[in-house]
């Protein structure tokens, strides 16, 4: 018994530990390195830009503030940090222009993009990697892991048809293949079909505007907590959690669907609720919802999103 209460008082001084890594590292601290933290911001709103651009019908002049913000930002980031904000943002700012010179529409906000890309390309000079790019379902073989990974991309243009339940049974077969600590198994999945319900799950996760109305499918993956005890152990269902749902992605893209993760960075409350209207049990925590299904053509456009060159993460310690 007393085992036990150590066990319990351990996971609240490592919650407290957590909570005070988070407070002086995360990106509004004041002591986190400011290009480090514009690094990340910048990508985060480039990104937007992408992802509007992907949309099946994307709207004129949207996003204006976050246009905005980017140019800002991006005039006041050191590029030697790194090149990849600057290729991002230039590339979904060019994408941008490109698109409403298609439409035949003009604003001052375009003029202002394109004298601001103008300026730049004498300090980075085009092609930029960003923007969006030609994705296609059809003639990319997918026999080994490579070809499979290379092309997986988010897909935000899906047909709204309902996939057959066993279809969507031997996609989660492959991701059970997915590693788990001690072979666990803790994670779950929950596939919505409903309209209605989908719709409702969507509202509450709200990173799927532009394209929600068309989402047929629905994964919410989750980890059972009582797969896990003893404050060592606080983190791993987030772990095998995220290790199952990238499984479930690459099952989606080698059975020819589209797939596009939405993230769960919510709060309790919006948890809880999700947790009520899907009908999942209190005791998983949620990992993240998958949007799923057919594509609706063979060809579509998604978002850029470079990489960041391996040098630029990996520290190899000799």
């Amino acid at each position: 018994m007393f085992d036990k209460l150590l066990k319990v008082a351990g996971i609240f001084s490592e919650a407290f530990r957590d909570a005070v890594l988070f407070l002086r590292f995360n990106s509004y601290s004041p002591f986190v390195d400011p290009s480090r933290r514009a690094f990340y911001k910048i990508l985060i709103e480039a990104h937007t830009i992408e992802k509007g651009l992907s949309l099946p019908n994307p709207k004129p002049l949207f996003g204006k503030d976050k246009i905005r913000f980017v140019m800002n930002a991006l005039s006041r980031y050191d590029i030697r940090h790194s090149p990849i904000p600057a290729h991002m943002s230039l590339g979904a700012l060019d994408a941008y222009v490109n698109f409403h010179a298609k439409a035949g529409l003009s604003d001052p906000l375009l003029d202002e993009i394109s004298g601001y890309l103008k300026a730049w390309e004498a300090k980075l000079p085009r092609p930029w990697k960003g923007g969006t790019r030609d994705y296609s379902f059809l003639g990319q073989p997918l026999n080994n892991l490579q070809q499979l990974m290379a092309s997986r991309s988010s897909i935000r243009t899906m047909r709204s048809t309902p996939l057959h339940p066993d279809r969507i049974l031997e996609a989660i077969a492959l991701a059970q293949l997915a590693p788990s600590q001690c072979n666990r198994q803790s994670s779950r999945v929950h596939a919505y079909q409903d309209p209605a319900l989908i719709q409702q799950l969507l509202a509450l996760q709200g990173g799927s505007r532009g394209f929600a109305e068309t989402v047929g499918n629905l994964f919410v993956v989750s980890s059972e907590i009582c797969a896990w005890g003893g404050p060592g152990q606080r983190n791993q269902a987030y772990v095998d959690g995220a290790l199952f749902a990238m499984c479930l992605m690459f099952a989606c893209r080698s059975m020819g669907w589209g797939a596009c993760p939405l993230n769960l960075a919510i709060d309790h409350k919006t948890e809880a609720a999700i947790r009520r209207a899907g009908g999942i049990p209190a005791g998983e925590r949620l990992i993240m919802m998958i949007a799923f299904g057919e594509p609706v053509a063979p060809d579509t456009k998604v978002a850029f999103s470079p990489r960041r060159p391996a040098a630029e993460i990996a520290t190899l310690h000799a």
